[in-house]
């Protein structure tokens, strides 16, 4: 069932359908983002942890990932925004 609902929420991403909101979907599409970004090394140092508003959080785990995010804070979320189809995305905050 879980596979099912995934599938519906990719299924909307892929058709450029914007979900305004839809916490899940935001989340996952920007670990995905992340990934094609900064390659498979990322998801040991980088750790989304939620999504308000028009802010996404992230926890990152030491100071050279950190610099590495900041540097390229807005092409995330320039790329962010693309794979989203929405200006939804406007900050990000790290812990």
């Amino acid at each position: 069932m879980w596979e099912d609902f995934q599938k519906v929420l990719e299924k909307r991403v892929n058709n450029k359908k914007v979900v305004k909101n839809d916490k899940y979907l935001v989340i996952t599409t920007t670990k995905k983002t992340l990934k094609r970004i900064f390659g498979e090394v990322s998801e040991k140092f980088i750790e989304v942890k939620d999504f308000k508003k028009d802010r996404i959080w992230i926890e990152i785990k030491n100071s050279t990932w950190r610099s590495e995010v900041k540097l390229h804070e807005k092409r995330i979320i320039k790329e962010l925004n693309k794979d989203l189809n929405s200006n939804l995305i406007k900050n990000i905050s790290t812990n």
